[in-house]
């Protein structure tokens, strides 16, 4: 059975040829088909190929321009010195120097805030990472009345907006209580014993550690698909061993579902690092460290105005070094976790 030229590579498509070319010669055939057949689909072969792969070029820088483009220009402006606009400097300023970053760690108040996101954004993804393996893998192993309903409920946390809740959210931690004893305790001993946890992590780590926290539902999700997918067999054979239901998922479980952990810490740690929405919320306590996000917006109109005050100051220019500071952690994780995420992503399965 000969085979399909298309499918062949430069060499195989060359002794193809010769080997059909030396098959007519000794059967006495007229060479009907001749070289120029075969080399005709050859090059149509090749053409196609390079046409294909030119537009897999154009169309990936193209996309490529799209996403590095406010990249690009926010370090162009933030390493710019140029306080008069000139026409000549687009992407590289005719005077470059560091003085907008010494100004956007003046106005962001950076390691106070940046310490305090630290707390938010690492404390909530690492509860986060622990609360989600430990529902999603309930969901995805256990048997139980209401299982499907009350995972739809967990899908259905993905989809509900988070407005509708936040100023329940605020008055709960206003005055928080621990199941009621705070206040039993607090009339006995006549005085409020409540906790006001308003400006503080505690807002943010106590719907990580009950599974509740930023895109909770998304992480069950993918903790509880990759668990289905694992072998019952390496149950069996730990609880053949002793291992009782938590072991079992501590011991065998966890070290298979590393994969999923990274995904899901690196992910939230990036949603809680850039949200703005919640934190505006829960840090309205005055005279505490805010996160990196929170600070910036709520400073950034004192830009050139009240807080330096000098004319020759371009508050664009430090407003774009204030970015490039809020997203320079991001980027070093990123750099050294890239091939651990990326090979982790594959094995999850998730795309696009």
């Amino acid at each position: 059975m000969r085979p399909e030229l298309s499918q062949l590579n430069k060499k195989q498509f060359k002794d193809e040829m010769k080997r059909r070319d030396e098959e007519m010669k000794s059967s006495g055939k007229e060479n009907s088909i001749g070289l120029k057949r075969f080399g005709s689909a050859f090059f149509k072969k090749q053409v196609a190929h390079f046409i294909y792969a030119v537009f897999r070029a154009f169309l990936l820088i193209g996309l490529s321009y799209i996403v590095l483009y406010p990249v690009f220009k926010m370090l162009s402006n933030a390493f710019s010195e140029d306080y008069v606009k000139s026409a000549t400097s687009i992407w590289i300023p005719n005077n470059v120097g560091m003085n907008n970053f010494s100004y956007a760690v003046t106005l962001l108040k950076y390691w106070d805030s940046f310490w305090a996101s630290v707390k938010v954004a690492l404390g909530s993804s690492i509860l986060q990472v622990i609360s989600s393996a430990l529902v999603g893998y309930g969901f995805a192993r256990f048997k139980f009345k209401g299982r499907g309903a009350l995972f739809a409920l967990v899908i259905l946390t993905m989809i509900v907006p988070p407005q509708t809740y936040l100023i329940s959210m605020f008055m709960t931690y206003r005055k928080f209580d621990l199941f009621g004893i705070l206040d039993i305790v607090g009339l006995i001993a006549g005085k409020d014993m409540t906790w006001n946890l308003i400006g503080t992590p505690w807002t943010m780590w106590i719907p990580a550690i009950l599974g509740v926290g930023l895109r909770g539902g998304l992480f069950i999700y993918i903790f509880r698909q990759f668990f289905r997918g694992m072998s019952k067999e390496l149950e069996e054979a730990a609880y053949i061993d002793g291992c009782g239901p938590f072991m079992t998922f501590l011991r065998i479980m966890v070290p298979n579902a590393l994969s999923s952990g990274l995904v899901v810490f690196l992910f939230s740690l990036v949603w809680h690092w850039n949200d703005y929405f919640t934190v505006s919320m829960m840090y309205t306590a005055p005279n505490k460290p805010r996160p990196l996000t929170l600070t910036l917006m709520s400073e950034y109109k004192t830009l050139g105005v009240t807080l330096f005050g000098e004319g020759d100051v371009n508050s664009t220019y430090i407003l774009n070094a204030a970015c490039a500071l809020i997203i320079l952690p991001l980027l070093l994780v990123f750099a050294v976790a890239q091939r651990f995420f990326i090979e982790s992503m594959d094995k999850v399965g998730i795309k696009g």
